[in-house]
């Protein structure tokens, strides 16, 4: 009756730990040292509690267990209890360090508590009382817990208060409470020795750490049941802080925001959840939702299966899922080899999602060469920053012939970079998409129209043209205030918005939304007039271009071209069909890419109205363009 009455705490103890290791085994968990820390001490505390029984049995049985039994197991005991305090401590100092390793000599400092402890635990003396009111243990050896533990406690408020330290105000609060919670039962314990609270105590200081730390909630996406990006940048950064190697595989859905525009949320949740689980039965490991449409494993093995990869594909492009066609994208890579921190590495996995758009291949696998893509890019982006602040654009104009009036009567507008240093000519395709990923395209759409606005100003172009093409981009057609923006500008040159044409390319106007609908009809009503540019090569979506009303058409070369092939009789048939249907929609046409005689006079036949291309001029300077009409 006696070990019943002094085990209540200890059950108590008991109840609360089943509760905590419950959640924990539920839950998935990250492969960090802080997290190897917490079940190093969960297990010391479980063992701590079984260890706290057993000696309140042996206590209370002294006339029947062995002495030297007894010593040993509550030699055990004091040692667990020292443990707990000690993976406590080290614990809050990883965290503390980002998951950095420890030094030797750092580890060193962490653990000279415990060699201390220890030689106390195997030498010191240990006494025993029994009595109808309680039993316990004291000694020098029992003392050594008060000892050590004021030691540790010391070292965790040391890391708490220091300038440096990193935890929030919510876990230094948590770490406290249960660093209190654990002094406060061992001093009741001291005052009251048949109060056996050291495990309860060691049992809610745990506690109070899981629910601040080790709550996978905070790193769960449960959508996707996997990790999420708050999981992604822990694991990421314990890897680099501890110089591990480390190779991603990151699967995309690329046309997750279709599906989801077009099915509903519900059904692109399902299509990610489908993805997530074919990768984890191919690939295996920790898979972690680190971006909205795009899934990462981490290999700690730089060099990734090829099988594995190719059995990912065909199982991604072979999987049929209800009313719509997954379109995935993997890349491959070598963070160890490319990169020396996380901002390195998030920079190569944004610039490897950017590169996958246009690869034709479905596996991308970082090397040297995509490197060297990848520093081009990164001057492009220096270059177009130094271009915004220091005047660095110039306008080039291709002059477009009227066919109807048989002269040139306007041209489309082309934006140059001036200063490219040793990249050569840079294409707008190359830096454009570069300007609106970094927040300049609305500069640069700001400074062609200046140019523009300034070169028909200057040479009375108004007299000469009946407009000027200069295109929109489609971050710039979405833009707030886009009307107002584009008029004033136009206003300071004393040019009419009806001389500007403006080009948006019909995959930029099918993908904008209700702003993009919303500056056209502001647009028009101000008088600008406009086109779409490369008809053809997007969704030709003609219900969208009726609706949209556009002035001109221009029809990409491709089109052209594949009809002045050999052999190419349907594409020939193609293009007059094409021609057919706009003029029947009373659209004014543009033909690009004009090259030959035979092209020219084949459009003309048919009734194109305009005609743009290297057989009358390539694109020129202000001077040459001049001189280019008035011949």
């Amino acid at each position: 009756m006696l070990f019943f009455n002094n085990i209540r705490f200890q059950i108590a103890a008991a109840a609360v730990l089943i509760i905590i290791i419950f959640d924990y085994l539920r839950n998935p968990h990250l492969k960090l040292m802080s997290t190897n820390a917490f079940r190093a001490m969960l297990i010391c505390t479980v063992c701590n509690l079984m260890l706290d029984i057993s000696t309140v049995y042996t206590v209370t049985h002294l006339d029947t267990v062995p002495p030297q039994l007894n010593r040993f197991l509550h030699q055990l005991f004091i040692a667990s209890v020292i443990m707990v305090l000690f993976f406590n401590f080290l614990y809050v100092l990883i965290l503390n360090r980002n998951q950095e390793r420890l030094t030797k000599r750092t580890f060193g400092a962490v653990i000279a508590p415990l060699a201390i402890s220890a030689a106390v635990i195997i030498a010191g003396k240990l006494e025993f009382f029994a009595s109808d009111k309680g039993a316990y243990s004291y000694g020098p050896m029992a003392d050594m817990v008060y000892v050590c533990g004021l030691i540790y406690l010391v070292m965790t408020f040391g890391i708490i208060y220091s300038k440096k330290c990193t935890l929030s105000s919510y876990q230094k609060i948590s770490v406290q409470v249960g660093m209190f919670i654990w002094l406060g039962s061992l001093v009741v314990q001291r005052i009251f020795p048949t109060a056996l609270l050291s495990g309860l105590g060691c049992v809610l200081m745990v506690l109070c750490v899981y629910f601040s730390f080790e709550n996978q909630r905070e790193n769960y996406d449960a959508e996707t049941m996997c990790f999420n990006r708050n999981a992604f940048h822990r694991q990421m950064a314990e890897y680099y802080a501890n110089r591990k190697p480390l190779s991603i595989v990151n699967v995309t859905l690329e046309n997750y925001e279709r599906i989801n525009t077009m099915y509903g949320h519900e059904y692109g949740r399902k299509a990610m959840l489908c993805a997530k689980e074919m990768i984890d039965g191919v690939l295996g490991g920790s898979v972690f939702h680190s971006r909205s449409n795009t899934f990462t494993v981490f290999y700690s093995d730089c060099e990734v299966d090829c099988r594995k990869l190719e059995s990912l594909r065909h199982a991604l492009c072979s999987h049929c899922f209800p009313d719509a066609q997954l379109e995935f994208r993997i890349s491959v890579i070598d963070l160890r080899k490319y990169s020396n921190g996380t901002d390195e590495a998030y920079e190569l996995m944004r610039f490897m999602k950017e590169y996958g758009k246009s690869s034709d291949e479905v596996i991308c696998r970082l090397d040297d060469s995509i490197i060297e893509k990848k520093f081009r890019r990164d001057k492009i982006d220096k270059l177009l920053t130094e271009a915004v602040q220091n005047d660095g654009f110039e306008m080039v104009y291709q002059p477009i012939y009227s066919t109807e009036q048989g002269r040139f009567r306007s041209a489309e507008a082309l934006v140059r970079m001036k200063n490219t240093g040793d990249l050569g000519f840079i294409s707008p395709e190359e830096f454009i998409p570069i300007a609106e990923e970094k927040g300049l395209i609305m500069d640069i759409g700001d400074i062609t129209l200046r140019l523009v606005a300034d070169f028909a100003k200057r040479r009375t172009l108004t007299d000469k043209l009946e407009y000027i093409e200069v295109n929109l981009s489609g971050i710039q057609a979405c833009a707030p205030e886009l009307e107002g923006r584009l008029t004033k500008i136009l206003a300071e040159y004393d040019i009419p918005p009806a001389f500007i044409n403006l080009e948006i390319t019909e995959t930029a106007a099918l993908d904008s939304g209700e702003a993009f609908d919303t500056n056209v009809s502001a647009l028009r009503e101000s008088g600008f007039s406009f086109s779409m540019d490369d008809f053809g090569t997007g969704y030709s979506n003609l219900s969208q271009m009726n609706q949209m009303r556009y002035d001109l058409v221009k029809m990409d070369k491709s089109i052209i071209w594949d009809a002045f092939g050999k052999g190419n009789e349907k594409s020939e048939r193609l293009l007059a069909s094409v021609i057919r249907l706009l003029k029947a929609i009373n659209v004014k046409i543009v033909a690009e890419g004009v090259e030959t005689k035979e092209m020219t006079d084949y459009l003309t036949e048919r009734g194109v109205d305009y005609l743009q291309g290297y057989y009358f001029s390539k694109p020129v300077n202000e001077d040459k363009f001049l001189e280019v009409i008035s011949a």
